[in-house]
C-alpha cells in the first residue's frame, strides 16, 4: 500500500526517509566487538540458555545474553566462574543477583555474535574489570568523583565508581541525623562524593556525599535558652532527634521523650535549645509544643 503523502501539511520529504528507514545495528554491534568498546544498556530480563541463567541486553532490536559466570558478581557463594556452576548454592544466589539489577543500566563488552540469530553475546565481568584497571589508575583519596548507586538500604548506600564498590553510611550522607537513607538515594542516583579511603587490595572505597557540603557548624549561631521551629527527624527508645535551621544549613539535636506526648518522625515543634557543645557538636533542647504548619 502506496503511503498518502502529498496532502499531509508540513510533510517533509528527508525526515520521511528517516522514520521509514529502520537502523541497522548490526553495525554498531560489530564495531563494539571489534574495538572491545565498552557498552551500556539496560538489563531487561534474565533467560536460561543451555541451563545457565543470563541476563539479557538489547542493542537497538539485537538481543545480547550474558551468561551469569560473565557477570562479574565477584562475591563469596555466588557464581564468578564456569566451575561454580554447578554449585546449586551459588546458582540461586547468582539469580538473585541478576534479579536485583533488573531495569538498571549496566557494562559490558560485546564478545561474538550470531547474525542469523539476531544474537550477541558478551561479559560484563570484562568491562568491569578495563574500568576497574582505569580508576585504580586515577583514584585516590580526598579526591571527588561521580558516585553511581547501585543498592541501598535505609543504613548504607554501595555505589560504583568506574568498576570499584565504593560504600557510603548514611551518617555520610549529609551533616546531622539521616533515619532513613532511602529517603534521600534511589538506585540510579548520581552523586558527587568524596573518596574517604580507597583499599587496592580490596578493590573498595569508602565516599562521603556530607564531606563536599558546606558545614554548617563552622558558622553556628544558635543561641542557648532561645527557641526555635525544628522538625522531629527520629524517635528512638530514650529520646527524639530533631532540626533547626540556620544561616548556613540544618543542625541536628536531641531532646527527651515530653511527658504528655507522642511524638513522630515529621512532626513540627518549638523547641528551647539548652545546651551547645560545639566541640563534640551536640545539642540538647526541651520540646515545648507542637507547632501547626500551613
Amino acid at each position: 500500500m502506496e503511503l498518502l503523502k502529498k496532502f499531509i501539511e508540513g510533510y517533509d520529504e528527508q525526515k520521511a526517509l528517516e522514520t521509514l528507514t529502520e537502523k541497522d545495528y548490526w553495525q554498531d554491534v560489530i564495531r563494539a566487538e571489534q574495538n572491545r568498546l565498552i557498552v551500556q544498556e539496560p538489563l531487561e530480563g534474565i533467560e536460561i540458555h543451555f541451563d545457565v541463567p543470563c541476563a539479557v541486553v538489547y542493542m537497538g532490536n539485537i538481543k545480547g545474553i550474558i551468561p551469569v559466570h560473565e557477570f562479574g558478581i565477584n562475591k563469596e557463594n555466588y557464581v564468578n566462574s564456569r566451575e561454580d556452576l554447578t554449585d546449586k548454592e551459588k546458582l540461586n544466589n547468582s539469580y538473585r543477583f541478576l534479579r536485583s539489577m533488573t531495569g538498571q543500566k549496566i557494562a559490558f563488552i560485546i564478545k561474538g555474535h550470531d547474525k542469523e540469530n539476531n544474537l550477541f553475546t558478551a561479559s560484563r565481568k570484562e568491562a568491569l574489570e578495563w574500568m576497574k584497571k582505569r580508576a585504580e589508575e586515577e583514584l585516590a583519596a580526598g579526591d571527588k568523583t561521580i558516585a553511581v548507586v547501585r543498592n541501598v538500604n535505609p543504613y548504607r548506600a554501595i555505589a560504583d565508581i568506574g568498576g570499584i564498590p565504593a560504600v557510603m553510611l548514611s551518617a555520610e550522607y549529609q551533616h546531622g541525623w539521616t533515619d532513613d537513607l532511602t529517603e534521600h538515594v534511589q538506585v540510579g542516583d548520581h552523586i558527587m562524593v568524596k573518596i574517604i579511603n580507597f583499599d587496592k587490595e580490596k578493590g573498595r572505597a569508602i565516599i562521603s556525599r556530607k564531606a563536599l557540603i558546606p558545614d554548617p557548624w563552622e558558622n553556628l549561631e544558635l543561641r542557648e535558652k532561645c527557641e526555635y521551629a525544628c522538625e522531629i527527624m527520629g524517635v528512638r527508645e530514650n529520646g527524639c532527634f530533631f532540626r533547626v535551621k540556620t544561616k548556613s544549613g540544618y543542625v541536628d539535636g536531641f531532646l527527651k521523650h515530653p511527658r504528655h506526648e507522642l511524638l513522630n518522625r515529621g512532626d513540627k515543634a518549638l523547641v528551647r535549645i539548652l545546651n551547645i557543645d560545639k566541640d563534640k557538636r551536640r545539642i540538647f533542647g526541651l520540646y515545648l509544643r507542637p507547632l501547626k504548619v500551613s
